[in-house]
């Protein structure tokens, strides 16, 4: 379940984005709470093996965030606990015309998983001025998972220049232990992975309303990369095979952000745009687009809207006629061709030294609404629905 909480993870620090509280000079106290519910659709019944609609995940995420500035140092730590229960795709079967329908796993799953992250920045210009260095370190521990991460960052603008430079790296060391189906011959009993990433930026101040970044980023992953809960389907034999694919995985993403205020209306544009590559042969595209209104009252509305497509891996495919040459295998709809929409409207009001603030998501893929023309649409494709609750206060 480790690609689905990390996708959690990353919305609820999403919702925490939302405009904050000024840092106040000398000694500064602030907390956050998040509460995120995300519940994916059913399985519609034609899509389903079984003919019959079928339930998927659910997850409730909360998240406790703790950030204290002192002087020209901030340490924060994030607590984060998430339930799961449902059910997720198992593997792909043709129907008696040859279309891909999904079975699944049954609604059975129950985890439940902790995640602690420390963080830490501070300026250096005793060092040389305009420079500022952070540091993370984090462990999350599942049901059969465990992850030990941590990362690095530089930032440095040049004394009476309009420009910031960044550039860090991260790394993380898993160890997975699969809970269910040990007894399949399948499942494997333990395995490692490590990810670890490059990345350097460019910000540029085009003028007082104006920003715009660059980023290039470098990822890898080795180790075990297939996912122990699935199968893929052979038709020529009638039986399935475990999912397997390869032990190494690199990949390049080029990003760019603008930014920019305009004053009449009170609000800010925000888009972005992110480029992937991966020697699976994925290519993906990202487009973020997203409106901060400020409204009297200290209210701000932020609606916003992303569109997403990717090709498929090389080895993907719904079902398989016969075993690759390579030995590889995955009908895993996250490595299929497809495209999703999704658009957010997040609210927030601040009392003083509090803030409050809301969000709802709404999110689908399909092939529609990928680049390319798909064949064979995945049935396993997501829609998914998800509401986040925020509480901020500064001591």
């Amino acid at each position: 379940m480790r690609a689905r909480s990390a996708t959690l993870l990353a919305l609820s620090q999403a919702a925490l984005a939302l405009p904050g509280l000024a840092t106040a000079d000398g000694e500064t106290l602030q907390t956050d709470y998040l509460y995120s519910r995300y519940e994916e659709a059913s399985l519609p019944a034609a899509r389903s093996a079984s003919g019959s609609a079928s339930p998927r995940f659910r997850i409730d995420t909360h998240l406790l965030r703790a950030s204290l500035a002192v002087d020209d140092s901030n340490f924060g730590l994030d607590l984060n606990y998430e339930t799961l229960s449902g059910a997720s795709p198992w593997f792909i079967l043709p129907d008696a015309e040859g279309r891909p329908v999904q079975v699944m796993s049954g609604a059975s799953i129950q985890e439940q998983r902790t995640a602690l992250q420390a963080s830490w920045n501070r300026s250096l210009q005793t060092l040389l001025d305009g420079l500022d260095a952070s540091a993370t370190l984090g462990y999350s521990s599942e049901d059969d998972y465990r992850s030990l991460s941590g990362g690095a960052e530089l930032g440095f603008s040049p004394e009476g220049r309009q420009l910031t430079y960044t550039a860090g790296f991260s790394y993380s060391s898993d160890t997975l232990q699969p809970t269910r189906g040990a007894s399949s011959p399948t499942v494997i009993a333990s395995a490692q992975k490590r990810s670890h990433s490059l990345y350097g930026g460019l910000a540029w101040v085009l003028g007082p309303e104006t920003v715009v970044q660059a980023s290039l980023s470098y990822l890898g992953n080795s180790g075990y990369l297939s996912d122990p809960y699935k199968l893929a389907y052979l038709t020529d034999t009638a039986s399935t095979t475990a999912d397997e694919r390869p032990d190494g995985r690199v990949a390049w993403a080029l990003t760019g952000r603008l930014r920019q205020f305009l004053p009449r209306a009170n609000a800010a544009l925000h888009l972005d745009y992110r480029w992937y590559r991966d020697d699976w042969k994925i290519e993906s595209h990202t487009v973020d687009l997203a409106w901060y209104q400020t409204l009297p009252g200290d209210w701000q509305l932020v609606p916003s809207l992303r569109w997403y497509s990717q090709s498929q891996a090389y080895f993907y495919a719904p079902y398989y006629r016969r075993e690759r040459a390579d030995g590889f295998a995955s009908s895993d709809y996250r490595l299929s061709p497809f495209g999703a929409l999704s658009g957010r409207l997040a609210v927030s009001k601040r009392f003083g030294g509090w803030l409050l603030g809301a969000g709802v998501e709404h999110y689908q893929a399909k092939a529609g609404y990928a680049l390319g023309e798909v064949e064979l649409e995945n049935p396993g494709l997501v829609q998914f629905t998800s509401l986040d609750l925020r509480v901020s206060w500064q001591f």
